[in-house]
């Protein structure tokens, strides 16, 4: 008979320990804050990160330019690669295209620290788009690669291509509702809006 107490007592205390440990781990999570700008702002990365503290970005700003959204046939033919456009997948329906400058102020790490674009990220409502690298290649045929660090008191203009699937987001939303670019992660999460 006490073996019927027994053992829901033990699973209540298995279950009660570990909601505490669920907890307590959490209690002092320590959450981004987002900040959104708006477009053509210019916004110093500062002292934020994606992923470490040590990737030290400070000293470099990033400005969003332009965007827009055209057709992934539209995107290539633009740079007469309209015959690659097997090379982006079946579902690459669209490109939306992002033009910024980045610019470093006062950054003097100009060959050991700088910009690694493959981090950024177009953040919609429900989704997250990031650089396509053929598009990326073909439109900025001068970069040789997506992370690059600049001389001080030096620009670059760069156009940052985001394949979208159709069939995962209508045309229509995504000008309605446009995505963010997200340029840093922690301890803000900057947002830059593209239209």
């Amino acid at each position: 008979e006490m073996k019927k107490f027994i053992l829901p007592a033990v699973i209540s205390l298995l279950v009660l320990g570990w909601a505490v440990r669920v907890y307590s781990i959490n209690a002092d999570l320590d959450l981004p804050q987002k900040i959104v700008y708006p477009l053509g702002e210019i916004v110093p990365i500062e002292n934020d990160y994606f992923d470490y503290e040590f990737e030290d970005m400070d000293g470099y700003s990033v400005q969003v330019l332009r965007s827009e959204l055209v057709s992934a046939k539209e995107f290539l033919d633009r740079y007469n690669a309209g015959d690659r456009l097997s090379e982006l997948g079946p579902y690459s329906d669209y490109v939306y295209a992002i033009e910024i400058t980045v610019t470093n102020t006062n950054n003097p790490y100009t060959n050991e620290k700088g910009i690694a674009l493959l981090l950024y990220n177009l953040v919609g409502k429900n989704y997250i788009l990031s650089i396509d690298n053929i598009c990326f290649a073909i439109s900025n045929p001068h970069m040789p690669g997506l992370s690059f660090s600049l001389q001080q008191n030096a620009s670059k203009t760069i156009l940052l291509p985001f394949i979208v699937m159709g069939w995962q987001n209508d045309y229509n939303d995504l000008l309605e509702n446009p995505p963010m670019l997200q340029i840093t992660q922690y301890p803000h999460q900057k947002m830059l809006e593209i239209a």
